[in-house]
């Protein structure tokens, strides 16, 4: 994982002014890295952000989860933490295209908790 204090120190023997302007790019490129839509052809950096929630208590019905983004995200990927034991994956189906504060799915799984990432 990048961190802007390691590069800094990597960087700690270039003369100022250069030290300077390529601090400035990395700290534009950490702060700016994610994802881009399908639509816009490659991908331009990889932002994502991690969201929890639960699916509905009732199997096939839509619930929602906010994700705090700005816009509305253009991709959900699931998450399995490694760290809890017996944690599993449950089916996600997009149940209508996701706005500018929740994303909105359907599951077979009920009252699961899930985390995912959006970006």
């Amino acid at each position: 994982m990048a961190d802007i204090g390691a590069i800094e120190t990597e960087l700690g023997s270039f003369p100022p002014e250069i030290k300077r302007g390529l601090m400035s790019a990395f700290r534009y490129l950490l702060n700016n890295l994610s994802l881009a839509p399908l639509d816009r052809g490659r991908a331009t950096n990889m932002q994502l952000y991690y969201v929890s929630g639960t699916t509905s208590s009732n199997a096939n019905t839509e619930f929602s989860i906010p994700h705090g983004l700005e816009g509305a995200p253009s991709y959900l990927i699931p998450v399995l933490p490694l760290t809890e034991v017996g944690g599993q994956l449950v089916p996600l189906q997009v149940s209508k295209a996701p706005d500018g504060r929740r994303v909105y799915l359907k599951s077979s799984s009920t009252s699961a908790a899930i985390t995912v990432m959006v970006g």
